[in-house]
């Protein structure tokens, strides 16, 4: 499939355009579409500049219905009749008052009467479309047989986030196509992250999130540990934005409930467990060794940790950011125990003291 190529839409088998798609949504109630409707006319006009080897079929797909007199019932793949749709278009053609037509309708006059048969039996009308506040509806019947039980909305959620993102590829020319087998992948993929063993990506991921944009945390706990052991700017803001990253995506699981509260205190646990392991350690071999740069070992901690680390808040999600964020968070005193933060300053515990008894 491709995007605004030929046409609107545009179907292809083994690179030769097969069917080209004119897609017409109107919002609220909107005239039937007749012979007359400009949205027939500008659409004639597209198609009547395509190249004489292209021989697709042209779908016009309207949210319109078809009028009481069913001028275009032709033209329907339920009452298949192009001869009687050309004679209702060509009459429409010439005696319509529209000025917004007149060039349109005056082209397709001009036509020879062959290719104004060649082109109008290749047209297939789609009226009545599903409107936008029917999407969700249309696409859960559709991935029914995908859809894991009681997990509809996100499932949806998550398709559309990654259709808009394979959407603003094509029509940027990053993405040359979409093929079905990618379609089936991607379906298939969410359908995994729903499980019991993974957790779906928040699909806005990834958060926007400059180095401007740390300012706002900058008197947060954990920001001040990590000045505490002199972690650099570009190291700084990357820390405050994978905890930024993590606080969203855990909101994002708990808005869809798709994990308990109760799991990510479970995680933290093990992340605290490692951490202490880590900790004790490294502060041991510095009193063994006599080092005094303090700062430098707390960033050893946050170093040692984030590499070692292999707590997993699922087994399918792996996912070094969300990590490095929940470590973040339980330096700030957010998750875990509020009283009882961990800490990458050897120091760290004496450090918060201070600040508490100065504040």
């Amino acid at each position: 499939m491709r995007i605004e190529a030929l046409d609107d839409i545009q179907f292809d088998d083994n690179g030769t355009p097969m069917e080209l798609l004119q897609v017409k949504h109107h919002a609220g109630p909107a005239a039937s579409i007749s012979a007359s409707s400009t949205d027939l006319w500008r659409t004639l006009n597209v198609w009547m500049d395509l190249p004489d080897d292209v021989a697709s079929v042209l779908r016009l797909v309207t949210t319109q219905a078809l009028g009481q007199d069913d001028q275009l019932l032709g033209l329907t793949s339920r009452s298949r009749d192009t001869d009687q749709a050309l004679t209702q278009i060509l009459l429409a053609a010439r005696t319509s008052g529209s000025q917004a037509t007149q060039k349109w309708r005056d082209r397709f006059v001009a036509l020879d009467p062959r290719q104004q048969h060649a082109l109008i039996s290749r047209i297939f009308l789609e009226d009545s479309a599903p409107h936008a506040d029917d999407l969700m509806q249309s696409l859960a019947k559709v991935f029914r047989f995908g859809i894991p039980a009681g997990r509809e909305d996100v499932f949806l959620e998550l398709l559309l986030g990654r259709w808009a993102v394979m959407a603003v590829g094509m029509l940027s020319r990053k993405i040359s196509a979409v093929a079905g087998t990618d379609l089936i992948a991607m379906v298939t993929d969410i359908a995994g992250q729903l499980g019991p063993d993974a957790l779906p990506i928040d699909p806005s991921f990834p958060h926007p999130f400059r180095p401007e944009d740390a300012a706002g945390y900058a008197e947060r706990q954990f920001v001040i540990q990590l000045r505490w052991i002199a972690l650099d700017e570009t190291r700084l803001w990357k820390s405050i934005r994978d905890y930024h990253r993590a606080f969203a995506q855990r909101s994002y699981w708990l808005r869809h409930q798709l994990m308990p509260e109760g799991e990510l205190d479970r995680f933290a646990a093990r992340v605290r467990d490692e951490w202490e392991n880590i900790f004790d350690k490294k502060c041991a071999q510095m009193a063994r060794d006599g080092r005094t740069d303090l700062d430098i070992v707390g960033q050893e901690i946050l170093e040692d940790l984030s590499e070692r680390s292999r707590a997993r808040i699922r087994d399918r999600f792996d996912e070094g950011w969300f990590s490095r964020g929940v470590f973040h968070a339980l330096a700030d005193g957010e998750i875990g125990i509020p009283d009882d933060p961990i800490g990458w300053h050897p120091d760290f515990v004496e450090k918060l003291g201070e600040l508490l008894d100065a504040s």
